[in-house]
């Protein structure tokens, strides 16, 4: 059986005042479920001439008057990926809810409200019921330390998160990079492939012809044979390979592959190498631009403040208890505290956090050595290359010469095609050689531009909040 008292009028104002604020705060439940469906319809209606990626791209300095665009460089890639990628919303939001956990982890400590009945098993004549109503506040109190090491703490993880935005946006630009440079070594290689075949064809008509005229052995011709065989196979070989380079260039851009096979590609900015780095102006850059190296900084900078924090928490924990309770017409008023002291001083959570700080310190020291490594050994192989790739075209010059030759040779009539078709077979083979090289000197320079985390011969870096006093390093800032 419910009874029901007399409540006093101030009581009863406080306490749902109290209630009303408490009512206040509260927030309804929001579904938001994910429609398979949809986002995949969103993803195949992907298009190239969105007039959000056209204010994109002229936000990020690159203006022109023809849009759609007729020619997408890397330049021109790298936006577009950076637009729209999925792995960049990941990462925002990712660093979205790290910002949001530095709201929750600092909010002040909520009231705690008890209600408080009483009921007297004994009564005077006085006392109209033998129930007292009442209720206590709970204010827990801590110190500015532990807020101030409660805030730090997320702050650097919030940052960290920042970071990982633009760590994301270079992973992403690396992978268009790369899918681009592969489509480019493809599509060269199938051209020199093809000239190949056709000379080797034609040596092999000449070398038939020579066979009925039995000026040559049956042996030539069938090694030239062979050698038209291999060229076949090859340049099928790197055709089909081509298909596999465009789907990876698809995914790297998040683009549907009919697409990507739409676009005009150029490779313009793939064919301009970078000059070498001295070996402390690389290390230098290594260390200030790597976001890795900057993310382990604020984790560590998290890990210091836990132990600030744990330190902080060896002091007791104070509330005060602030109560009213009306029993029969009197208004009593009460101040109580309560004081929980640490258990073993906190010590335990206190060692736990400095080894935690000390994990984060080895991990640093060994991705600063690792770094430093990295950005060495891509140097070297990338100067090596380039040496070779300087011979290799010294080399592609004498054969383009020893053509030239010929050929003013055979117009004067001082040789034949065959000597004239060696030579050129000759070449094309020095040819392949010379840009095998230049593409494997280009992959060594995104291997140092993905060490240093810069762009050595240029190119967009996409924007992202400013983390202050840290800053994504190597990307521009808003």
């Amino acid at each position: 059986m419910l009874r029901c008292f007399h409540i006093p009028g101030r009581a009863g104002v406080t306490i749902l005042l109290l209630a009303g604020c408490a009512g206040c705060a509260l927030q309804g439940y929001r579904a938001a479920p994910l429609d398979p469906a949809a986002s995949a319809q969103r993803f195949d209606a992907r298009t190239l001439d969105s007039p959000y990626l056209r204010e994109y791209l002229q936000a990020h300095g690159h203006t022109s008057p023809v849009w759609p665009l007729a020619r997408w460089g890397l330049t021109e890639l790298t936006l577009l990926a950076f637009h729209d990628h999925p792995d960049l919303e990941v990462a925002r939001a990712q660093a979205k809810a790290a910002h949001a956990d530095v709201a929750a982890a600092t909010q002040r400590p909520p009231l705690a409200i008890t209600p408080r009945v009483e009921h007297h098993s004994l009564r005077t004549a006085e006392q109209s019921s033998p129930w007292s109503l009442g209720f206590e506040l709970q204010i827990p109190l801590s110190a500015a330390s532990t807020g101030e090491a409660i805030r730090n703490r997320y702050d650097a993880l919030a940052r960290a998160a920042d970071l990982r935005i633009g760590a994301a946006a270079w992973n992403v630009r690396t992978r268009v990079r790369t899918s681009l440079l592969d489509v480019y070594a493809n599509a060269v290689e199938s051209d020199l492939l093809q000239n190949e075949v056709r000379e080797r064809e034609a040596m092999l008509t000449l070398l038939q012809q020579r066979l009925d005229a039995g000026a040559v052995s049956f042996v030539e011709l069938n090694s030239a044979r062979l050698a038209a065989a291999d060229a076949h196979s090859r340049l099928q070989v790197t055709r089909s390979a081509g298909a596999r380079d465009l789907a990876a260039l698809a995914e790297a851009l998040s683009l549907p592959l009919p697409l990507v096979r739409s676009m005009q590609l150029d490779y313009a900015e793939l064919q301009r190498t970078a000059p070498a780095l001295q070996d402390v102006e690389m290390q230098r850059a290594a260390l200030i631009n790597r976001l890795d190296i900057r993310g382990k900084l604020l984790e560590y900078a998290a890990a210091e403040a836990e132990v600030r924090l744990e330190v902080a928490r060896q002091y007791p924990t104070i509330a005060i208890s602030p109560g009213f309770l009306w029993d029969q017409g009197d208004s009593i008023w009460s101040l109580a505290a309560t004081l929980v002291p640490a258990l073993a001083g906190n010590r335990p959570a206190i060692a736990a956090a400095q080894a935690r700080r000390e994990v984060e310190a080895s991990q640093f020291r060994a991705l600063q050595d690792k770094v430093i490594v990295q950005a060495q050994g891509a140097e070297a192989a990338y100067e090596s290359l380039a040496q070779a790739l300087a011979q290799a075209e010294q080399v592609n010059a004498l054969h383009l010469n020893r053509v030239q030759q010929v050929e003013r040779r055979f117009e004067a009539g001082d040789t034949d095609r065959v000597e004239l078709t060696a030579a050129r077979l000759k070449m094309l083979i020095a040819q392949r050689a010379a840009f095998a090289l230049r593409i494997e000197t280009l992959r060594a320079q995104g291997a140092l531009e993905d060490a240093l985390q810069i762009p050595l011969t240029g190119g967009p870096l996409p924007q992202v909040v400013r983390t202050a006093p840290e800053t994504a390093a190597g990307l521009s800032q808003q």
